[in-house]
């Protein structure tokens, strides 16, 4: 169940955009909840004036905590927000990543909201993004806000993985969940996806023991009863079950996604870190740069 009442929307000074500001309040307007706005501050310069006894280094960073914050308050002043509540939070940490992600932890907020951008190969190869952190080192499910506004007459794509494992099941209730609710919350249709590879079977070697076609068919239609036996299991929803025979999740959600006018695509995040992480990914991960839609990553 996606319960909403405490948001943090995530405010990066460095973007020339802040698309995360008007869905956080958008979202706390559907939902009635709670809103803090958050933005991380560093003067770098200060790590070398420590030396100097005669200069107050805490008076200058509670100066550069109060100007963030009234910057905050300023972008947030032109979107309505009269009828909800808004705390306005500045962090003080060399790395944006580990001051917002000591504060997400350390507070109790239902949903980060967060304007994304595109890696190159480059970037994500010299050093890790902020938005691969908030999957990774937090609980907190998060929001990737890619543009203004939400598209009219879309859908909501939620994607899941289907797999006998309790950890997996107990995920693809999550995300049928939200998918359903945001879709009802939205007005728009809902839709359930779910991607797997082919077999991986020498078919010319072992063509005498089954017939290839009905072998296919048969894999096919067991993907498609398992999806709506998992649908079935914790409400409906109002689209319909979408199977992506032989490709890989990173793959077919950004397919899709755009086939199906998908404003949201909601997806479970395992969490890989460490070498685990740098070699296998999340394909939360992997699509963010792929796609032209929100993802909503539930952990």
């Amino acid at each position: 169940m996606l319960n909403l009442s405490n948001l943090l929307a995530v405010v990066d000074f460095r973007q020339s955009e802040h698309y995360a500001l008007p869905r956080a309040i958008e979202l706390a307007k559907l939902f009635n909840c709670k809103l803090t706005v958050i933005a991380n501050v560093f003067e770098s310069y200060t790590e070398l004036l420590s030396l100097y006894s005669a200069i107050n280094l805490e008076e200058i960073k509670q100066n550069a905590i109060d100007e963030a914050k009234q910057q905050l308050i300023n972008l947030t002043d032109p979107i309505p927000h009269d009828d909800i509540e808004i705390d306005y939070q500045v962090t003080w940490n060399p790395s944006l990543h580990s001051g917002l992600t000591e504060y997400i932890n350390q507070n109790n907020f239902d949903l980060v909201v967060k304007t994304t951008r595109k890696h190159n190969v480059l970037e994500k190869i010299l050093f890790t993004p902020t938005d691969w952190h908030l999957l990774r080192d937090t609980e907190t499910n998060v929001l990737f806000v890619q543009t203004e506004n939400w598209k009219a007459k879309s859908s909501i794509l939620g994607a899941i993985n289907i797999n006998d494992d309790v950890k997996h099941k107990k995920l693809n209730e999550k995300i049928i969940q939200a998918t359903s609710q945001l879709a009802t919350a939205l007005n728009c249709k809902s839709n359930i996806f779910n991607a797997f590879p082919w077999p991986a079977i020498d078919l010319e070697r072992f063509n005498h023991l089954f017939d290839k076609q009905d072998l296919f068919l048969e894999i096919k239609s067991k993907h498609f009863e398992l999806v709506n036996n998992a649908v079935d299991e914790v409400g409906s929803i109002t689209g319909k079950a979408i199977i992506g025979e032989g490709l890989e999740p990173e793959d077919g959600i950004p397919e899709i996604a755009k086939s199906t006018f998908s404003q949201i695509v909601v997806m479970g995040t395992v969490r890989r870190k460490g070498i685990e992480g740098m070699l296998i990914g999340n394909t939360a991960e992997k699509i963010l740069d792929q796609i032209n839609c929100e993802v909503l990553a539930i952990k």
